[in-house]
């Protein structure tokens, strides 16, 4: 695993990190408690250190009628008796998983800080995020002074926001006193570079999300009826928006043919794609399978030598399946 600073914040973090709302088992499908545990942990034991997570991802309703989320738990357990040796990226303001509704005041963030960090079975967490505030929300900078608050309490080590791919939303957080960003940057959706290397100047940490585009970037989808509709964000895309949707397996589809020629070659230039930019930290990925987990641990340990001393041909290759053989008899 190679990592990378995480701007001025004193963290060193995995160039592949781990997104967790497909572990919640509520809009994704998703396996067993306990194979979900040991994913996190195997993905733990190969060297990712940066697990994302926000009070959304995996919600569902508990005896008493209260919103719990299940990727939280579900790292509580994974964790609780390696805490030092894993990196917690906390998202707190959206409160419903379907309609990604917010609620910025500080008393709700207070509340669901509180129940997070019961959840992960921690006492605070090293990185804290407004989770996709309009612009509005960041210029008046009532959010951020909550976790401005609780950093100073020792509840938190380091504060920012997520994003979309929205450049103007990064810039204006650069006005204030943050230490990360996480925003969408990839293959599809490159408005954001720019914006990146500005906040690498600033010394603010940059975590990149949907380095794969919700899977779309993973090629393994060519039309429609390639898609996994037992995960009912698909069913959801699918039913409400499949012009976009076969939009976008088309523009992937013209990618491979004219590019990338397999799709493994294409996931492998989706990470790499990310790490040329020195101001990106780590890709933050949705792994559903420690296989995926090798396999983005590969593509970012490849890019990272080819920044170095490039590759061509069949060299690429070999080097390549040499690094996959490797790490996968550390995850034995």
């Amino acid at each position: 695993m190679k990592y990378r600073k995480l701007g001025n914040t004193g963290y060193d973090v995995s160039t592949i990190g781990f997104g967790t709302w497909q572990l919640g088992g509520h809009r994704w499908y998703a396996d067993s408690d306990d194979e979900q545990i040991e994913l996190l942990r195997k993905a733990n034991d190969l060297g990712v250190n940066i697990f994302d997570v926000a009070t959304v991802y995996g919600q569902y309703k508990d005896e008493n009628n209260y919103l719990q989320s299940r990727a939280q738990e579900r790292l509580g357990i994974a964790f609780e008796n390696r805490r030092d040796k894993v990196i917690y990226c906390l998202k707190l303001g959206q409160f419903d998983e379907y309609s990604h509704r917010a609620n910025y005041e500080p008393a709700r963030l207070v509340e669901h800080f509180t129940q997070s960090l019961r959840r992960l079975k921690t006492d605070y967490v090293d990185i804290c995020l407004i989770h996709a505030p309009s612009l509005q929300v960041i210029h008046d900078q009532q959010a951020i002074t909550v976790l401005q608050t609780l950093q100073a309490q020792g509840y938190i080590k380091s504060i920012g926001y997520s994003f979309e791919a929205e450049p103007e939303h990064v810039h204006a957080a650069l006005k204030q006193q943050i230490d990360v960003i996480m925003l969408q940057y990839n293959l599809l959706d490159k408005q954001c570079a720019e914006a990146i290397e500005l906040a690498r100047q600033h010394g603010i940490g940059i975590l990149v999300g949907g380095p794969f585009k919700r899977g779309y970037l993973s090629g393994k989808f060519h039309t429609i009826n390639d898609l996994p509709t037992e995960d009912d964000y698909w069913r959801w895309n699918v039913n409400l928006n499949p012009g976009k949707v076969n939009g976008l397996l088309n523009a992937v589809n013209k990618m491979i043919t004219e590019h990338y020629k397999t799709p493994e070659k294409l996931r492998e230039a989706a990470i790499g794609f990310i790490l040329k930019q020195e101001g990106a930290a780590s890709c933050i990925v949705g792994h559903r399978s420690i296989e995926e987990v090798i396999e983005n641990i590969t593509s970012a340990i490849n890019a990272t030598q080819q920044q170095q001393t490039p590759l061509s041909g069949d060299n690429s290759t070999n080097s390549s399946e040499k690094q996959k053989s490797g790490i996968k008899e550390l995850a034995l």
